[in-house]
């Protein structure tokens, strides 16, 4: 990788771990997590609807729906079988919904590195870098709060966050290896699979567990009204 490249993926990181720690630095945000889930749901199902898809469907036409469906029910599966049996082993409870979102959220950020390194071999690094910068520190705030709300330990949002970010870097080896480039069939097949996630975290996980919050019923729908018109402001 030239300096160009290490420069760009660095501060995508830098962005990225602000808005991870910004719910860890200020615990008063804890009660209002119902409010910033909402803000999340929003913001994933902008993105997948707003971005996600249509770059997808560009690449890949008619078969976008087959790959999508397969990241839904890969989530499905996921939560409903693979995290149930491990938290039964362990003797404790349930917490799938952070395991779904950590997973989500890792794979929209691979095929970002992915894009990142198909820019550089496009001569449009520049512009990616930008748009990849532009949507990190609201899905790293996503994913802390997430975690929060879930009740892992900091220790353990810590280093799943640490894990998300390496993300980026990972997904430009991946294309130095495999040669990906932007208007690969590949690359829009796990864009399309990426949306697939989404809409299932955000229309089966955070959703249910905004509407238990009784409480400033506006304040929430206005709250993911702003999630979704943020990812509309991101080109």
């Amino acid at each position: 990788m030239n300096s160009a490249i290490i420069s760009d993926i660095g501060i995508i990181m830098a962005i990225m771990a602000l808005g991870g720690i910004l719910p860890l630095l200020l615990p008063r945000l804890r009660p209002h997590l119902p409010v910033a889930l909402s803000v999340s749901a929003g913001i994933m199902l902008g993105t997948a609807c707003l971005h996600l898809l249509p770059d997808s469907v560009a690449l890949i036409g008619s078969a976008v729906g087959w790959a999508v469906l397969a990241g839904f029910l890969f989530l499905y599966f996921f939560e409903q079988f693979v995290t149930v049996h491990v938290c039964e082993a362990m003797g404790c409870e349930v917490h799938h919904m952070g395991l779904a979102a950590f997973f989500g959220l890792s794979v929209h950020t691979f095929v970002n590195g992915v894009a990142l390194g198909a820019g550089y071999l496009s001569g449009i690094a520049g512009v990616v870098t930008l748009a990849i910068a532009a949507h990190k520190l609201p899905e790293a705030f996503t994913l802390t709060a997430i975690l929060l709300h879930e009740q892992y330990r900091r220790i353990n949002i810590i280093l799943m966050s640490l894990l998300f970010m390496s993300m980026i870097p990972l997904g430009v080896v991946a294309v130095k290896f495999l040669a990906v480039s932007p208007d690969s069939p590949l690359t829009g097949y796990a864009l399309a699979f990426s949306a697939g996630t989404f809409l299932h975290i955000a229309v089966s996980d955070l959703l249910p567990e905004v509407h238990k919050s009784s409480h400033h019923r506006l304040i929430i729908l206005a709250a993911f009204v702003v999630g979704i018109v943020a990812t509309m402001l991101v080109q």
